[in-house]
């Protein structure tokens, strides 16, 4: 395998990927690309794990296998295509290994399909999910200070929390339930999410409810940035895609248990570059 062999699996595996992703990566400074593509095409490749494999313990020992490749990612000795590529478009880099095995728990989590007791474990969640990968791509593009690591976590973690929010009936319908136990109570829902034991006024105002606690954990992310806010730009566009889907769940005339809320391409995109204009202010 060559260099520009393990470019091109990268490209192609991003190309594949959710809009978000890909539109995280291009309104990024030119130079920062191949890095940040290298990234999410790893993040993209733990995550479909879950999609790919349906027996539980094939899909834990590739994820046995991630987490020692991550590991060799650390020592600059990777071996998968995705890795070596990360490793030279960073310049060989260190990036922590910490946040990648995050990445991991998180779909440990996905394939075990645990409930979740308490909002706190929701929250740990989507810190591993999320919140790890918007960390990494704030390292790729330099950012050194501690706040703005953190902001990047709670970006993330914003962002997996409102896919939580326009996701979470199509999840439900799979067997993963990303709502706290205590939050479906309060709300009269009922753990499978769809079908008639509950009321569309009680799910509405669970995701009412889960909207505004990503909106709270963007904006508190927002004012704890003091400087290197062009270092979140991934995670100020992935934000800008979610509350633009977050305003069309949350309209009084929404019907849930309906079609997954998307955006049309074009919304989308303008969407992105004004997200990423914003964070270049």
């Amino acid at each position: 395998m060559t260099p520009e062999h393990d470019a091109e699996q990268a490209r192609r595996k991003l190309a594949a990927a959710p809009a978000d992703l890909r539109f995280a990566v291009l309104f990024t400074p030119r130079g920062q690309r191949e890095a940040l593509t290298a990234l999410f095409a790893i993040y993209v490749e733990i995550r479909e794990i879950l999609r790919e494999c349906s027996d539980a313990g094939v899909a834990q020992a590739k994820l046995a296998w991630w987490r020692e490749e991550i590991g060799l990612l650390g020592e600059h000795k990777p071996r998968h295509p995705l890795s070596l590529n990360l490793l030279a478009a960073s310049k060989k880099r260190g990036l922590p290994v910490q946040p990648f095995l995050g990445i991991i728990e998180s779909v440990r989590a996905d394939i075990a399909a645990p409930p979740f007791p308490h909002f706190a474990d929701v929250e740990h969640y989507c810190q591993c999910r999320g919140g790890t990968l918007v960390e990494l791509a704030a390292l790729l593009r330099g950012a050194q200070q501690q706040t703005t690591l953190a902001a990047a976590r709670r970006l993330g973690a914003a962002w997996q929390l409102a896919d939580i929010v326009t996701q979470g009936a199509v999840y439900a319908e799979h067997g993963r339930v990303y709502f706290a136990a205590d939050d479906l109570r309060k709300h009269g829902v009922d753990r499978h999410i769809v079908g008639d034991a509950h009321t569309d006024t009680g799910l509405k105002k669970l995701l009412a409810d889960y909207a505004q606690r990503a909106r709270t954990l963007r904006d508190t992310a927002k004012a704890d940035i003091t400087a290197e806010c062009d270092m979140l730009c991934s995670g100020w566009i992935l934000n800008g895609l979610a509350e633009a889907r977050l305003k069309k769940i949350t309209r009084p005339d929404y019907k849930p248990g309906g079609a997954p809320v998307e955006l049309r391409p074009l919304a989308a995109l303008i969407t992105a570059w004004r997200s990423a204009r914003a964070a270049a202010r």
